[in-house]
């Protein structure tokens, strides 16, 4: 038995959130359809969507936004759902709101494109809807799918969804420093370079070191690699390039350690068309110290700009990004612990990007007290484990060191690894 969804007109927004919700999220089997005959004369399990219901099927009532192809401010009725409030109110309908429409909205960032046209600032996750709505700090969208999968079985209970089991994906990135250059002239002009390009991290590495909070790249590395030596799932290592020849970069020892782990390029969503080239450099680099990689992947940690930085990933051959979040304030900015392909609103399509969205870091937990961190840990992995999602996080290798400023983040990294269990 599948599922059959009716609507009169089949828009690509459409079929784009409901294939996330029911296929990617709930792993059921479905099928379009805009006759309505041959759905009334089905026997499979049935939804509508619409102004009204067809016959006795499950019915969720449409608003305009699923069948619109322009960015619009859209009309943003909200009705209270439990305890917090959720957009495009309906009534006559399964949910008090349409729940295809908010869910859409909220995954392909449909507001921070609005807020584009508009600004040319950071979009704030402080003034986000999500935030004002009280729904950041929970994976929503998943939840709704639970909710219409509870429907479902109620009023069709032979129909039968596929299994899916919570899985931990942490995410490391880190710095790999250039060396200086044989020759006093290249010496000098090197380091020149190094204090007036900010891509080149060769002066804060050898701040670091005077400091004493440098680490070493090759020895953290390894004891992290310790930690997941029997775990079914290990990290996503993001490596960041200096802005300088290969051949001023260290990376022997780094590609020896990786070696049989997977590696993308830190930093390379470039927000302009003109760093296109220094993405293509930087993964030139990447497959020098790992050219066994397969597929590329990406994770940007700074301001992510919509559409240039997935435009520019995906000419660039990237095909899996890490960098839906945010970096200094919990919770999920898509609404979601469910990969998902990037749909560009600009050319409303569904784009071959996979989005993987991370809800936390370690520079928030960093300036929280420990009791209250591992209180945060232990509420977000719970809250994805109760949809069955992917918990994503994002670390800096030298806040898993030994140093003794890194303490709290190394032992809050490996109680997550713990309380995760997989």
């Amino acid at each position: 038995m599948h599922l059959i969804i009716f609507s009169n007109l089949l828009t690509p927004r459409i079929k784009y959130i409901f294939s996330f919700l029911f296929k990617d999220i709930l792993k059921a089997e479905i099928e379009f359809t805009g006759n309505s005959q041959y759905f009334l004369q089905s026997t499979q399990a049935k939804i509508s969507y619409g102004d009204k219901p067809l016959g006795e099927e499950l019915f969720f009532k449409q608003t305009p936004l699923l069948f619109s192809n322009k960015l619009e401010e859209p009309a943003l009725k909200t009705v209270s759902f439990g305890d917090y409030k959720v957009p495009f109110a309906v009534e006559g309908s399964a949910l008090p709101f349409d729940v295809f429409a908010a869910s859409f909205f909220i995954l392909s960032r449909y507001e921070e494109y609005l807020h584009q046209k508009k600004s040319a600032d950071d979009f704030k996750p402080s003034k986000s809807y999500q935030h004002k709505w009280k729904i950041l700090d929970r994976p929503v969208i998943d939840e709704w799918a639970l909710i219409i999968k509870s429907m479902i079985r109620k009023k069709y209970p032979d129909f039968k969804f596929h299994e899916k089991k919570f899985q931990h994906q942490p995410t490391i990135n880190f710095n790999i420093p250039p060396n200086l250059p044989e020759g006093l002239l290249n010496r000098t002009k090197f380091i020149f370079s190094a204090i007036f390009k900010k891509e080149n991290n060769f002066i804060s590495t050898k701040f670091d070191r005077i400091t004493g909070i440098g680490i070493n790249n090759e020895q953290v590395l390894g004891e992290v690699q310790q930690m997941f030596a029997h775990k079914k799932n290990h990290p996503l290592y993001f490596v960041d390039f200096p802005d300088v020849p290969m051949d001023y970069i260290r990376v022997n020892g780094v590609s020896k350690t990786l070696a049989n782990q997977s590696i993308g390029l830190l930093r390379p969503c470039a927000g302009d068309q003109l760093k296109k080239n220094t993405i293509k450099d930087s993964l030139v680099k990447l497959k020098k110290i790992h050219p066994n990689q397969v597929s590329l992947t990406s994770q940007q940690l700074d301001e992510l700009k919509f559409p240039i930085c997935y435009l520019n990933l995906l000419s660039s051959g990237i095909t899996s990004d890490y960098s839906m979040g945010y970096s200094n304030v919990l919770g999920f900015r898509a609404g979601t612990c469910t990969p998902f392909n990037w749909y560009d609103l600009q050319l409303e399509k569904v784009t071959p990007l996979t989005v993987n969205s991370y809800c936390i870091t370690d520079y928030i937990l960093q300036y929280l007290t420990s009791e209250a961190a591992v209180k945060v840990l232990h509420q977000y992995i719970d809250s994805v484990k109760m949809v069955n999602g992917t918990f994503y996080s994002s670390w800096r290798l030298k806040s898993l060191s030994d140093n003794p400023k890194y303490k709290k983040t190394k032992s809050l990294f490996a109680e997550m690894v713990k309380y995760t269990g997989n």
